[in-house]
């Protein structure tokens, strides 16, 4: 790591955790502070090579205060010493400033995509194509052989596991691609430090067989927050995905739900008898239903042609939702009128507005707020709560 460049040095300094007390920039953060930046005609490095202060003249604000900024920049000792250590262990880093920096994440996920990953094994293989599998920790034995069986047909089929490392379905896919010798991505949540100098791990790393990812800092322990949080880069490094179980809240869960909001893989859910499980709900919001019979299968192709059909069909709704945009400019209807005509027909929760109008709850919410303190809609204390418009009869106006 004694190569990287001004760029990558800057990125580390502003994004990574080195010693207690630290206050990196987080994702967003970062991506906010690297927008500002790029605006002006600058990048990470400049602010290595020259007078930072000269640089972020004009820059405000509340949380990413210049103090923050100039004390991260300030950290190159403890930069050194971590770099070192990590560098010992088999761990690289890679910024978004790296070419080899993974362009699916970066497509996939825009500004939200880490601005660092800390690693270990052959980088190439984060370029391979890949089926991710997910799954609860605590399932049965059917369910870790079937992932284990899983795990070791895509390899033979030459293609990569992408999981999380966790106990039970993750580990269990994994093991099955590295047994049969094919490539896995493990993306991990803690650990990545301790993992790397594992038994269970070393050797196919070292045989360039697997590589061990995380965007967060390598000796950190487990957290909720981290695990919930990767769940995107598992999808987003792959080309589809499988559910083998899913309870009805948890990672898994809400993984699964958030890869099908943000269509970024066709998402496949193995029928399940388990009646605690979530898998069934699953595939009435849209994943697509899975045999066990995969196993038996002689060609797994399919996985990939539905990959090819749904690309073309976000294409295509991309284009539809661009025109509808156009159009709905084009009469000037904005989204506030959206939701009055809707409302003046029937009562309707956020969600169902959200759905017919096909915009984010969260805008809809914003509008709704408005529009209730404005007079102009109702609420009813239905659950879930429902809104409806106030129709006003001519001349009732100033009543």
């Amino acid at each position: 790591m004694d190569n990287l460049s001004l760029n990558a040095q800057a990125i580390v300094l502003l994004s990574a955790y080195f010693n207690k007390g630290d206050k990196p920039l987080t994702v967003m953060e970062y991506a906010k502070f690297a927008i500002w930046l790029k605006e002006r005609g600058r990048e990470p490095g400049d602010l290595l090579k020259e007078q930072a202060t000269e640089i972020l003249k004009g820059w405000e604000d509340k949380k990413i205060t210049l103090e923050r900024i100039e004390k991260l920049l300030a950290r190159g000792n403890a930069m050194a010493i971590a770099l070192q250590k990590w560098q010992n262990a088999g761990i690289w880093i890679l910024t978004r400033a790296d070419v080899e920096y993974p362009r699916r994440l970066k497509k996939r996920l825009g500004h939200k995509a880490p601005p660092l990953l800390y690693g270990a094994g052959d980088k190439k293989i984060l370029k391979t194509r890949g089926v991710a599998i997910v799954g609860s920790r605590n399932v049965g034995n059917e369910d870790l052989e079937f992932s284990y069986e899983l795990g070791k047909k895509l390899a033979l089929c030459g293609y990569s596991v992408v999981s999380g490392g966790a106990r039970g379905v993750d580990e269990a896919s994994m093991m099955g691609s590295i047994e049969a010798q094919g490539t896995t991505i493990g993306v991990l949540a803690d650990g990545l430090l301790k993992k790397v100098l594992s038994k269970k791990y070393r050797q196919a790393i070292m045989q360039g067989n697997l590589v061990l990812i995380t965007p967060f800092y390598p000796e950190g322990r487990f957290s909720v927050g981290n695990a919930m949080g990767r769940n995107k880069y598992i999808y987003t490094l792959a080309d589809t995905a499988i559910v083998v179980h899913s309870g009805k809240r948890g990672g898994t869960w809400e993984g699964a739900k958030e890869n099908l909001r943000h269509k970024w893989v066709p998402l496949f859910v193995k029928e399940s008898d388990d009646t605690e499980a979530g898998n069934s709900e699953l595939i009435d919001m849209g994943g697509m239903p899975l045999s066990r019979t995969i196993l038996k299968d002689e060609s797994i192709e399919y996985l990939f042609e539905v990959s090819q059909k749904e690309k073309k069909l976000n294409e295509e709704n991309k284009k539809t939702d661009l025109l509808k945009q156009e159009k709905n400019e084009a009469i000037g209807l904005s989204l506030d009128e959206m939701i009055l005509e809707l409302l003046s027909k029937e009562r309707l929760p956020i969600k169902k507005i959200a759905e017919k109008i096909d915009e984010e709850e969260k805008s809809i919410k914003k509008c709704i707020d408005k529009l209730v303190k404005s007079g102009e809609i109702q609420k009813h204390r239905n659950r879930p709560l429902q809104f409806s418009r106030i129709l006003k009869l001519p001349g009732m106006d100033n009543i």
